[in-house]
């Protein structure tokens, strides 16, 4: 979703609804894959799955190799789209949709109705893989391909979606950026 800027220009702003796909996809592909997390497997999806309460209540340590191989599919989507290889990342798209296609119903939440993009009895895995399939196809169709970064920080390379107006994000998080300066700074001070 854009949206204009005080001056005029446009910029990328992530709706919490309509992107939820999009951020569980990332969080699982750079917890479960770029870097993987010495904790149980299921204390993980936890944490990335909190942003959908009876998720997190289905969760059984079953469903780990399922998100685990659904991170393993979304990982080259994501680099695809990082990359610019738009028809490479809209084949993987298309054939994650067809296994798991989205099924669109209104659902009330909290006293609204909202939008969900998979059938309502459908199990754990399969439901997230259409919401995130579908978020993502949405991403793409949307012209924000080229939104997707990898962290620039040696031995990260964490996913991440850059929603600065001009795309020069290059860090996954404050702390990455914050350890290239610092090793940046020490490397200037010690030169003679």
């Amino acid at each position: 979703m854009t949206v204009p800027d005080r001056r005029g220009d446009t910029h990328v702003v992530l709706d919490t609804y309509a992107d939820t796909g999009l951020l569980v996809a990332i969080d699982l592909v750079n917890r479960l894959v770029v870097r993987p997390e010495n904790v149980e497997t299921r204390a993980v999806l936890a944490e990335i799955l909190a942003v959908d309460p009876p998720s997190v209540h289905r969760l059984a340590p079953r469903h780990a190799a399922g998100f685990t191989t659904l991170a393993g599919q979304l990982r080259p989507v994501l680099d695809d789209l990082r990359t610019g290889d738009e028809d490479t990342a809209a084949t993987r798209l298309n054939k994650l949709l067809a296994t798991h296609p989205a099924h669109p119903h209104l659902a009330v939440e909290h006293g609204r109705w909202r939008l969900h993009h998979h059938p309502a009895d459908t199990a754990l895995v399969p439901m997230w893989s259409a919401i995130c399939a579908e978020a993502l196809a949405r991403f793409l169709a949307n012209g924000y391909a080229r939104r997707i970064g990898a962290c620039d920080a040696p031995g990260c390379g964490r996913l991440f979606v850059d929603t600065t107006r001009n795309r020069i994000r290059r860090f996954c998080s404050t702390a990455c950026q914050d350890r290239v300066k610092t090793a940046a700074a020490r490397r200037r001070h010690a030169q003679p």
